[in-house]
């Protein structure tokens, strides 16, 4: 072939070959390097996967040991539905009680309205009993030992109402006219408190108002050797009676110190 040079290289076309697998190799070698990080990729993923699976076991395994050393026995006792554990506070009777002496009342008027007077006269007994028996109690433990009776009587009574006098439409108005009255009764009820809280304000004179402040003003304002009390020798003379006044009213604990002064007899 002779001597090698680049014009025989350009002459025999020999730079397109050497071009063309020169790129080949190089995509070749891309190939395998992109293929060797996919298999360590999944290697990676293969071990993690693993790992976790390994201290999921573990802890199973520790969980399970663990509650083989409980005491199941005592479990039992914690049940929501056992009658130990029901709540002191419940208000479920209360509530029931308070119901049963509204729809009692909205088939009083009801009955009065269709003219019949057997059934408002023993829905009136019933409600009386009820009220006596509910009293002021807020919660189930604060009920007479009669309310249970009391409720299962008003219950019958109102079966026999709701028989007799139900009327969709009725009952609805009825409730809705006694919703608005206690609306505007507690509307009232808040007019007057206001009102009140604000005819004290003004009746109360702006100097007992500051009664406290006034009398520290003038403890401190004094020098320090004036602040001293009096004959403080006095205060442990154990010939003489001492007395304490614990109260939050200044006035009228000024009153009584005074009175006290005033009504004592000197040695």
């Amino acid at each position: 072939m002779g001597s090698l040079s680049l014009d025989s290289f350009r002459k025999n076309n020999f730079s397109a070959s050497w071009k063309t697998v020169g790129a080949e190799t190089s995509v070749e070698s891309n190939t395998s390097s992109e293929q060797l990080r996919e298999k360590r990729r999944e290697k990676r993923a293969a071990d993690l996967v693993r790992q976790e699976d390994d201290a999921t076991i573990r802890l199973e395994n520790a969980a399970i040991e663990r509650s083989k050393s409980v005491d199941s026995s005592i479990l039992g006792k914690y049940s929501i539905w056992r009658k130990e554990n029901e709540n002191e506070n419940s208000d479920s009777t209360v509530r029931l009680m308070r119901d049963q002496i509204i729809m009692a009342r909205v088939y009083i008027s009801i009955a009065k309205m269709k003219d019949k007077l057997d059934l408002p006269q023993e829905l009136q007994a019933r409600l009386k009993e009820s009220q006596r028996a509910l009293g002021e109690a807020m919660s189930d433990s604060d009920l007479h030992c009669s309310a249970p009776e009391k409720m299962k009587a008003m219950g019958q009574v109102l079966s026999i109402a709701r028989d007799q006098l139900y009327d969709c439409k009725l009952v609805t108005g009825k409730l809705r006219a006694m919703l608005q009255t206690a609306d505007e009764l507690v509307r009232g009820l808040k007019k007057q408190s206001t009102f009140l809280s604000q005819l004290a304000a003004k009746t109360i004179s702006n100097g007992i108002h500051c009664l406290s402040m006034c009398l520290t003003i003038e403890y401190y304002l004094p020098p320090l050797e004036k602040r001293k009390f009096p004959r403080s020798e006095n205060l442990e003379n154990p010939n003489l009676y001492h007395y304490a006044l614990f109260s939050d009213n200044v006035l009228v604990a000024l009153v009584v110190v005074n009175s006290a002064i005033m009504n004592a007899k000197l040695s």
